[in-house]
């Protein structure tokens, strides 16, 4: 769901996502939502997680690592954000865009090269930070991934 809201400055572009996180052996799912200021490039991120609203802002990578450090002590994130299988482009990538790669063991950063030159090969792989699917793996440190 997307709608525009105008300000005094500039325009604000919000989104609802859906954030994926682990406790335990179980997945919860909670409501978020995005404002997205394409003048500044600057989000707000808001959500309420165990009675708490919690508000970011940055760009969505810099709000997901932020986040990450908040509710490490109980959850972990489960989206395409930390999978094994979800990288960056090495060659820049717009804000929440990140690629999989599950069908390929990349080495390094050059393995992936070809991925993103090829724009039928990029739009087939890109995916937002929030994305989750049903083969998600945790990153580790035993697979190599850009991020």
């Amino acid at each position: 769901m997307s709608n525009y809201a105008k300000g005094d400055v500039s325009v604000l572009k919000k989104e609802k996502y859906s954030l994926h996180l682990k406790v335990l052996d179980e997945i919860k799912v909670f409501d978020v939502e995005m404002q997205f200021d394409e003048d500044t490039e600057i989000d707000k991120f808001s959500m309420h997680i165990d009675g708490e609203k919690i508000e970011l802002t940055g760009n969505t990578e810099s709000i997901f690592m932020e986040l990450s450090k908040i509710l490490k002590d109980k959850y972990k994130i489960h989206s395409c954000y930390a999978c094994r299988f979800g990288n960056f482009s090495p060659l820049g990538d717009q804000d929440n865009e990140i690629f999989c790669i599950k069908d390929i063991e990349p080495k390094s950063k050059s393995d992936l090269f070809f991925l993103y030159e090829d724009v039928e090969e990029r739009k087939k792989r890109c995916r937002t930070l929030f994305d989750v699917c049903e083969e998600f793996q945790p990153c580790s440190d035993n697979y190599w991934t850009y991020k």
